[in-house]
């Protein structure tokens, strides 16, 4: 994947929360992982859309070119690893496109520096706790090299790509047949435990 968001295994992850406040991160991928989603109502998780051929997608089709409702939603997620100065834990950031345009605009600004995101933290200020009033600021903070604790950190980082691999069409099949999600997922390596703020379109 790539800056452009236009363009469309079992390990476990520590995944970024910002409380109402002020959090620091360091951003310490080249750029971005960015997936589609399935939302299904019946096990309150989502499932990792594989692309053309998608069970999922086929059946919206359908509903779409009858007009009926979607029982299936789809979401656009945006991932990237980043060090949390306030727990001091390598984590997973996953943010809607208009965070990520923000961090694309500050990137900009970095490389008009001659630096990049890596080469500096970013404060984030949260303002509100609801899906109606909450909103992001983000700020270009202390601007410094990676200490050895760092580079510790993130020799560590998690491959996006593997950590949310598609699941595959049979398993999708599967569910929306009717099987158990642990029928199905029980010798699945695919990360399925990530499933909040989804925003279904």
């Amino acid at each position: 994947m790539s800056w452009d968001f236009d363009n469309n295994n079992g390990t476990k992850a520590e995944f970024t929360k910002f409380p109402v406040g002020i959090t620091r991160i360091r951003i310490v991928d080249d750029e971005p992982y960015v997936r589609w989603t399935h939302w299904l109502p019946k096990f309150s998780r989502s499932i990792n859309c594989p692309g053309k051929g998608c069970p999922i997608c086929e059946i919206r089709k359908h509903q779409k070119a009858n007009k009926e409702p979607y029982t299936y939603g789809v979401s656009r997620r945006i991932a990237i690893n980043i060090i949390n100065r306030e727990t001091g834990k390598l984590e997973i950031m996953e943010q809607g496109i208009n965070f990520f345009n923000d961090v694309r605009d500050l990137r900009h600004d970095l490389i008009e520096k001659g630096l990049s995101l890596i080469d500096a933290d970013i404060k984030v200020r949260r303002r509100g706790t609801g899906k109606d009033d909450t909103s992001y600021r983000l700020d270009i903070d202390i601007q410094s090299p990676l200490s050895d604790e760092d580079k510790e950190l993130i020799a560590n980082k998690i491959d996006l790509q593997d950590y949310f691999k598609p699941h595959t069409f049979e398993q999708i099949t599967r569910i929306v047949n009717g099987e158990s999600w642990d029928d199905v997922m029980k010798s699945n390596d695919n990360n399925d435990d990530m499933e909040e703020d989804i925003v279904v379109k």
